[in-house]
């Protein structure tokens, strides 16, 4: 049985992001806050990380970060699984408008990440399970592995609302 630990990054810090006016994936360049570091060198003396096999990350930076900064503590080894990725507000990528974003989630929780109108066009809770689950097949093999990956993930595979930045949540994978 494998121990998967999933992780929300640390405290982004969208200070840049807003001033470059970046619209769409350009909102997933933002790194991590000081105090974002300083959450995930904390969370790097976590006994529950002691013994870690491997860290899966999000291709995202302050997923990515996180993860660099875990794995400099640690000495454990990264690797970037696309399909840990945050959940998709849009799938046509064509979104530039982050009012949206906010409209497009609210409807998703509303609905429990199920699309009720023929125009809705965002990523299923559904999907994120199965994408994620895809991924957690892949490492079965191994005793503990963390995975640093985004709220609204770690909310559709471990029912945990709102997960807090640098905080581990056990979750047991059944295939």
């Amino acid at each position: 049985m494998t121990d998967f630990l999933f992780i929300r990054h640390g405290e982004p810090d969208y200070t840049e992001i807003d001033k470059r006016k970046y619209k769409g994936f350009g909102n997933d360049l933002a790194p991590l806050t000081k105090n974002g570091i300083d959450q995930v060198k904390k969370l790097s003396l976590s006994d529950e990380l002691k013994n870690c096999d491997i860290i899966l990350t999000s291709p995202y930076t302050r997923t990515m970060q996180t993860a660099a900064i875990l794995s400099k503590e640690l000495n454990i080894e990264i690797i970037v699984e696309l399909d840990l990725m945050e959940w998709i507000p849009d799938l046509s990528y064509t979104y530039d408008d982050y009012s949206n974003v906010v409209k497009w989630r609210n409807k998703y929780e509303l609905n429990n990440g199920k699309h009720i109108d023929t125009d809705d066009n965002w990523e299923e809770k559904r999907s994120i399970i199965s994408r994620v689950n895809k991924v957690l097949e892949k490492y079965t093999n191994y005793a503990k592995v963390a995975i640093i990956t985004h709220g609204m993930v770690i909310n559709a595979i471990t029912g945990v609302e709102k997960p807090q930045c640098a905080k581990i949540i056990k979750y047991t994978y059944n295939s």
